[in-house]
């Protein structure tokens, strides 16, 4: 299982609801292995497209005994309140911009058990839990902002990697 960056086909796709009845994988197996890449790259969630997996999946966490894998998650109802925050994404290193999203939401996944699970989710996991949904949807968080925006968070990358680049040389 690896990473994938942009650009690349897969985080473009809209990938398939799973099969309860015959997923083609075992879940919890499945949990670990995108929570261990997920964490080893310094990550909060990690979706199926990144990973190059045709199934509507994603993980989410901070911490390997604080993580839940989302099967076939949906969003049933989101909050007027909306939120401005900062995201980054694994398959687009070191690049931020700033996304509005609904403050809180109720979502229904199915666990690693493949039982049905319907939360409400707030804050910075229901920013998670979209970004994630929105990425087995095709859509990136480039596309969630405009042009002008994502230009300068691009320069704004390469800015910061050429520092980290000199610092690095100087030591």
């Amino acid at each position: 299982m690896k990473l994938l960056y942009y650009p690349n086909d897969w985080l473009e796709k809209t990938v398939k609801e799973v099969d309860l009845e015959n997923p083609g994988f075992d879940p919890k197996e499945l949990h670990k292995q995108m929570v261990d890449l997920m964490l080893s790259s310094k990550g909060i969630g990690l979706s199926a497209n990144q990973i190059g997996l045709d199934a509507k999946v994603f993980v989410m966490g901070d911490k390997p005994d604080n993580t839940n894998i989302c099967i076939n998650p949906t969003v049933v109802q989101y909050t007027e309140d909306t939120v401005i925050d900062l995201e980054g994404c694994l398959s687009f290193p070191h690049v931020y911009v700033k996304l509005r999203r609904p403050k809180e939401i109720l979502a229904e996944f199915y666990d690693e058990n493949l039982e049905k699970q319907t939360v409400k989710i707030d804050g910075y996991s229901a920013k998670c839990y979209l970004h994630e949904l929105d990425h087995l949807l095709g859509i990136t968080m480039k596309d969630r902002c405009s042009k002008l925006k994502w230009n300068m968070a691009i320069k704004k990358s390469a800015k910061y990697k050429k520092l980290y680049e000199l610092e690095n040389a100087r030591s």
